[in-house]
C-alpha cells in the first residue's frame, strides 16, 4: 500500500543557522541561467537577488537543508514581488508541503555540511549523486542584528494553475563572510560563480517564518 505524505500546513516557524548572498543579477544572467518560470518570462524588473543556504535544526517537518534561488524582482501586475525559481531540500516532507502550503518548487537533494574550522565551512549539495553546488565559505567575527525587514522578500509562486503569495520574516545574528571557492553544475543551478556578490552573510542563529499564502486561481500569463 502506498503510504500518504503527512500535511504540514502554514504557518511554519524554522530555526537553524544560513548563509544569505546578495546579488544585484543583470538581465542577460537571469534570462538566460535564472530558470525563470513561464509567467513571469519578459517581466524582470532588476532589484535585489539571493542565494540561501540554511542547515535548518528545527522546522515543522523537522531537520533539513535548503539551497535556493531568487533572481531578484518581477512586475506582477503593478506590483514588484520575487520568486523563488530553483530550490533543493534534503526532507521530502519538506519538498510536498512546500509545493502545497506555498507553491516554491522544492526538490529533494543531498546536503553534507562539513566545519572545516572555527570559521570556515564546507557545503555540498548533490542530486542522485551528482554534484548541484560545493561552496567553502570563511566567517568573520563581528556580530550584527540581521533583519527581513531591512530587505524583504515578497514572493509570487505558481503551482498547479494557482498564484501564491507569500512574505516570509527572519531575523538572527549576522556576521559577514567571504565565499573561499565555488562550484557550481550550471545544468541543476543558476552558475553563480559567473557573478560576484553584492554581500555575503553568515546567519547563526537564524529563525524565520512562513505564513499562510495568499492563494488564487489564475491561469493567464502577465501579459
Amino acid at each position: 500500500m502506498k503510504s500518504i505524505m503527512p500535511s504540514f500546513p502554514a504557518p511554519w516557524s524554522l530555526r537553524g543557522k544560513g548563509y544569505i548572498l546578495i546579488y544585484k543579477f543583470k538581465r542577460d544572467f537571469v534570462e538566460q541561467h535564472g530558470n525563470v518560470p513561464d509567467f513571469l518570462q519578459g517581466h524582470y524588473d532588476g532589484g535585489f537577488g539571493s542565494v540561501m543556504l540554511v542547515d535548518y535544526h528545527e522546522s515543522d517537518v523537522g531537520p533539513y537543508g535548503e539551497l535556493l534561488f531568487i533572481p531578484g524582482k518581477f512586475d506582477c501586475r503593478g506590483k514588484k514581488l520575487n520568486t523563488i525559481s530553483r530550490i533543493y531540500v534534503s526532507s521530502q516532507e519538506s519538498v510536498v508541503n512546500g509545493r502545497a502550503n506555498w507553491g516554491i518548487p522544492k526538490q529533494q537533494a543531498e546536503f553534507d555540511f562539513k566545519q572545516l574550522g572555527t570559521r570556515e565551512e564546507r557545503i555540498r549539495v548533490t542530486l542522485g549523486g551528482t554534484p548541484v553546488v560545493e561552496f567553502v565559505i570563511r566567517s568573520g567575527v563581528i556580530p550584527f542584528p540581521v533583519s527581513t525587514r531591512l530587505l524583504p522578500f515578497p514572493l509570487v509562486q505558481r503551482h498547479e494553475g494557482k498564484n501564491f503569495y507569500t512574505t516570509f520574516s527572519g531575523s538572527g545574528t549576522g556576521r559577514l563572510a567571504k565565499i573561499k571557492s565555488l562550484e557550481v553544475q550550471s545544468g541543476l543551478f543558476p552558475d553563480i560563480s559567473l557573478c560576484k556578490p553584492i554581500a555575503a552573510i553568515r546567519v547563526e542563529p537564524f529563525a524565520i517564518t512562513f505564513p499562510k499564502a495568499l492563494i488564487e486561481d489564475d491561469q493567464r500569463r502577465l501579459d
